[in-house]
């Protein structure tokens, strides 16, 4: 994932730079829609521990973030947020024992709100999103859900306008969840995620 992301990153930069210099940044984000595309992929954890001992997952994960509502001052925007993270093949940790799993994968998805704060003309951005979140599990065809607990999500990124509404560029973020399992009496799920998304942005 790493070496993936030291070819990948650069080469998005390398193709960003030079349109955004044709397109004649810089512009302002002064008000209307804002809409917030963001795929990307990382690292995620999530377990339980109780008593000195831990049960969990752990991987590299394929994230995502929605953003969508309006600037409601010059390059402040606020929105509702649609995002999580997702781990095909994790490595399960049971006490002080680790071991890759086939045909099983753990997905977190948040639903919340949050804000995007523009730093002046430079399409530098800070955005943080909170809400409600769940744990899905899925085993040999068999799934389950948890119940509901909460998530946060942070980031910093850098955008580069490419035409009078869309800017494309990239972003570092990091978040922590904490969600109850299906059993009331289990302590909850919880654990921190790391990623590197690449943004599309329109207002």
């Amino acid at each position: 994932m790493r070496s993936t992301m030291r070819i990948v990153v650069p080469g998005i930069l390398a193709v960003l730079v030079p349109i955004a210099a044709l397109a004649g940044e810089p512009r302002r984000h002064d008000g209307g829609f804002f809409l917030r595309l963001a795929p990307g992929g990382g690292f995620s954890r999530s377990y339980i521990e109780e008593d000195g001992e831990r049960f969990g997952f752990k991987g590299t994960s394929g994230s995502f973030d929605i953003a969508i509502g309006a600037m409601v001052t010059e390059n402040f925007a606020v929105h509702g947020t649609l995002g999580g993270w997702s781990i095909v093949d994790p490595t399960i940790q049971f006490l002080d024992v680790e071991e890759q799993v086939d045909d099983a994968s753990i997905t977190m998805t948040m639903y919340g709100g949050g804000f995007t704060y523009y730093l002046g003309q430079s399409n530098t951005y800070i955005t943080a999103s909170a809400g409600a979140a769940m744990l899905n599990t899925e085993f040999l065809g068999e799934s389950e859900d948890s119940e509901t607990g909460f998530a946060v999500d942070a980031g910093l990124g850098k955008e580069w306008w490419v035409s009078d509404r869309w800017g494309l560029g990239v972003s570092a973020t990091a978040g922590y969840h904490s969600i109850p399992p299906g059993d009331p009496e289990a302590p909850n799920f919880k654990g921190p995620s790391f990623a590197v998304r690449f943004s599309a942005t329109f207002n």
